[in-house]
Protein backbone atom coordinates (compact mmCIF):
# COMPACT_ATOMS: atom_id res chain seq x y z
CA UNK A 1 0.00 0.00 0.00
CA UNK A 2 1.30 3.43 -0.93
CA UNK A 3 1.63 6.09 1.70
CA UNK A 4 -1.30 8.49 1.90
CA UNK A 5 1.00 11.29 3.08
CA UNK A 6 1.18 13.07 -0.29
CA UNK A 7 -2.61 12.87 -0.62
CA UNK A 8 -3.11 14.23 2.90
CA UNK A 9 -0.64 17.03 2.11
CA UNK A 10 -2.54 17.90 -1.08
CA UNK A 11 -5.95 17.90 0.61
CA UNK A 12 -4.70 20.10 3.44
CA UNK A 13 -3.06 22.53 1.01
CA UNK A 14 -6.29 22.76 -1.00
CA UNK A 15 -8.21 23.62 2.16
CA UNK A 16 -5.73 26.39 3.04
CA UNK A 17 -3.66 24.69 5.73
CA UNK A 18 -0.27 24.93 4.02
CA UNK A 19 0.33 21.16 3.91
CA UNK A 20 0.58 18.21 6.25
CA UNK A 21 3.65 19.33 8.19
CA UNK A 22 2.36 22.87 8.71
CA UNK A 23 -1.09 21.62 9.73
CA UNK A 24 0.32 19.12 12.23
CA UNK A 25 2.71 21.63 13.78
CA UNK A 26 -0.16 24.09 14.13
CA UNK A 27 -2.23 21.41 15.86
CA UNK A 28 0.60 20.54 18.24
CA UNK A 29 1.41 24.17 19.11
CA UNK A 30 -0.05 24.05 22.59
CA UNK A 31 0.95 23.67 26.22
CA UNK A 32 -0.69 20.24 26.06
CA UNK A 33 -0.34 19.09 22.45
CA UNK A 34 -2.56 16.23 21.31
CA UNK A 35 -0.98 12.80 21.17
CA UNK A 36 -0.36 11.24 17.77
CA UNK A 37 -3.50 9.08 17.88
CA UNK A 38 -5.68 12.13 18.53
CA UNK A 39 -3.91 14.05 15.79
CA UNK A 40 -4.59 11.17 13.38
CA UNK A 41 -8.30 11.37 14.23
CA UNK A 42 -8.23 15.13 13.60
CA UNK A 43 -6.58 14.51 10.23
CA UNK A 44 -9.34 12.08 9.27
CA UNK A 45 -11.92 14.69 10.26
CA UNK A 46 -10.09 17.50 8.45
CA UNK A 47 -9.90 15.46 5.22
CA UNK A 48 -13.55 14.38 5.56
CA UNK A 49 -12.51 10.74 5.89
CA UNK A 50 -10.33 10.69 2.78
CA UNK A 51 -7.17 10.01 4.82
CA UNK A 52 -7.32 7.45 7.62
CA UNK A 53 -4.04 6.74 9.37
CA UNK A 54 -2.87 5.56 12.77
CA UNK A 55 -0.98 7.91 15.03
CA UNK A 56 2.27 6.00 14.75
CA UNK A 57 2.30 6.25 10.97
CA UNK A 58 1.38 9.95 11.08
CA UNK A 59 4.36 10.51 13.37
CA UNK A 60 6.63 8.70 10.87
CA UNK A 61 5.30 10.83 8.00
CA UNK A 62 6.01 13.99 9.93
CA UNK A 63 9.49 12.87 10.97
CA UNK A 64 10.25 12.23 7.30
CA UNK A 65 8.75 15.59 6.29
CA UNK A 66 10.75 17.39 8.95
CA UNK A 67 13.93 15.70 7.82
CA UNK A 68 13.20 16.71 4.24
CA UNK A 69 12.71 20.31 5.38
CA UNK A 70 16.04 20.31 7.23
CA UNK A 71 17.90 18.37 4.54
CA UNK A 72 18.55 15.31 6.71
CA UNK A 73 17.93 11.81 5.34
CA UNK A 74 18.33 9.90 8.61
CA UNK A 75 14.63 8.95 8.85
CA UNK A 76 13.81 9.06 5.16
CA UNK A 77 14.89 5.46 4.65
CA UNK A 78 12.89 3.90 7.48
CA UNK A 79 10.02 1.75 6.30
CA UNK A 80 6.80 3.74 6.18
CA UNK A 81 8.58 7.05 6.71
CA UNK A 82 8.36 8.24 3.16
CA UNK A 83 6.93 11.76 2.75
Amino acid sequence: MRSQAPYADLLLRQSGHGGLWEWAMGQRRSVRPPNWAELAVRLTTETEGAVVVKGDMLRKWLLAAEDTRTGSTEFAFREGARP
